[in-house]
């Protein structure tokens, strides 16, 4: 505040004329102090999402979800407050929907919920209003229809509303149509963000630079990485292999954690053309030099070291590596690690870059509207408030008390981690592809191979028939209906 600012500055007494602050009337002091900062959470509540008051009887709210754990409690129906943060913000949200519009929440759980959504449009079976299913399990069917338009069939649905994340809408649409959407209900978006896990510790044991000013100058590059990977190992084990109890620089796994270079270094698959139309345009020479880099990092490099799934859990909980890929839910399994560690983005391609970009793992779910629904604005209703109140209400929790406060050591990574949230990208190719040209890079990097062109080129007409049947049933779908 102002006026606590100038008094803390005087050195002066009573006594002392010349050093005392001048009178101020307490009118004056008002004017002069500077409006309090809202805090973020509070901001968001004050966000009008535009439904509206509509009491729907007792309906019931039916979804489909997975029957893992942790989309279990994503959801949390039925549950009640324990105390913990995170949950009580779903039980409050679930509260808030299911009171304001006189709804009642059921779910199934099933380890594979595609066949069963198939089954019930197929037939005619209003079972559910939602899925909630893995992302590339849901574009692989909803393009065949069956499903509700997200942008003219849900007259309720604003995908314009910050609850509908960064260009995920424009991935996964064509002509502005889409089957699929991701919206902040799936909370699986923001806990299989990708990052990178800093070991402070081991930086200082180096006389590392910071890598907080690094990162936020924009230095923070594939050949700052790399510099680091050339320098940082020591055979600690003295066995003269290279493993997970030696000291390290760089390791994790050679698949979805190796994709998400592709993305960081900006060069997705997919843009979309003037017509909304998606257009394969990545730079097949620079998805060369991404997989001769990463092959250099995590294989040739003294400090570099990837094998398979959970490579580098027992060097990174050894306090034996300095940076590790993960996910954001990674940090739940690090609240008793006894060194210092950050959470950094993954690197740029190079400085030219201008931003830090990053992926959420394709294990994250969509939601799906099946057209057996025969009331698709209540439903709409339901979604977009569902969809809304986990952004004014749970990610906050998730995000700022569980992330930043709970498994976050310092408030450095709490500004990396606004800088990750902002900067997630989606690409149709990687949701649409099928596990086809995105998983190009992770398939020559799990092997240690460069030949990129003939891997792009063996996958490339299946792909490019793949892609224009689906761009082709979009607009079939937009053109004759479900």
């Amino acid at each position: 505040m102002a006026l606590a600012g100038c008094s803390e500055e005087g050195t002066g007494s009573s006594e002392d004329p010349v050093s005392a602050s001048p009178e101020v009337t307490p009118g004056a002091a008002e004017e002069n102090e500077a409006p309090p900062e809202e805090d973020e959470a509070d901001a968001r509540k004050k966000v009008d999402d535009g439904l509206p008051e509509v009491d729907m009887g007792g309906r019931e709210f039916r979804v489909l979800n997975r029957d893992r754990d942790d989309f279990v409690s994503d959801l949390s129906f039925g549950e009640e407050m324990n105390g913990d943060v995170v949950n009580d913000s779903i039980v409050s949200r679930n509260a808030a929907v299911a009171d304001r519009f006189n709804i009642a929440f059921t779910a199934d759980y099933e380890s594979d919920p595609m066949p069963i959504m198939r089954s019930c449009v197929t037939a005619g079976d209003d079972a559910y209003d939602v899925c909630l299913a893995q992302i590339i399990q849901q574009t692989a069917v909803c393009y065949q229809g069956g499903y509700y338009d997200w942008y003219t069939d849900l007259p309720h649905v604003d995908l314009t509303k910050p609850w509908y994340i960064g260009n995920a809408a424009e991935a996964l649409s064509v002509k502005k149509h889409a089957y699929v959407m991701i919206g902040e209900f799936d909370l699986d978006v923001l806990r299989f963000t990708y990052c990178m896990y800093y070991n402070k510790d081991i930086a200082a044991s180096y006389n590392l630079e910071d890598i907080y000013p690094v990162v936020r100058e924009g230095r923070w590059t594939y050949d700052y990485l790399k510099s680091l990977s050339d320098t940082i190992y020591t055979d600690l084990d003295g066995n003269g292999v290279k493993d997970e109890n030696d000291l390290l620089t760089i390791s994790g796994d050679p698949y979805s954690a190796v994709v998400t270079y592709q993305y960081a270094f900006n060069n997705p698959l997919f843009t979309l053309d003037g017509e909304g139309v998606p257009q394969m345009t990545f730079d097949r020479e620079k998805a060369h030099a991404i997989v001769e880099k990463l092959n250099a990092l995590y294989w040739e490099s003294p400090g570099g070291y990837t094998q398979g799934w959970g490579t580098g859990w027992e060097a990174w909980t050894g306090n034996r590596l300095l940076c590790y890929t993960g996910l954001f839910n990674s940090a739940s399994g690090y609240r008793e690690l006894d060194f210092d560690f950050g959470i950094i983005p993954y690197p740029k391609f190079d400085e030219e870059q201008v931003s830090y970009y990053t992926m959420s793992d394709g294990a994250h779910g969509g939601m799906l509207v099946p057209i057996t629904v025969t009331d698709p604005e209540s439903v709409s209703i339901i979604l977009e408030a569902l969809n809304a109140e986990t952004w004014k209400q749970v990610v906050p929790a998730y995000y700022d008390t569980s992330l930043k406060v709970k498994l976050s050591r310092d408030t450095e990574s709490a500004e990396m981690l606004d800088m990750l949230m902002n900067s997630r990208v989606f690409d149709f190719g990687y949701m649409c592809g099928d596990w086809g040209m995105a998983f190009v890079i992770q398939n020559l990097v799990s092997v240690n191979s460069n030949d990129s062109e003939s891997a792009y080129r063996a996958k490339d007409k299946v792909a490019q028939k793949t892609f224009q049947k689906i761009i082709d049933a979009y607009i079939a779908l937009d053109e004759g209906g479900n």
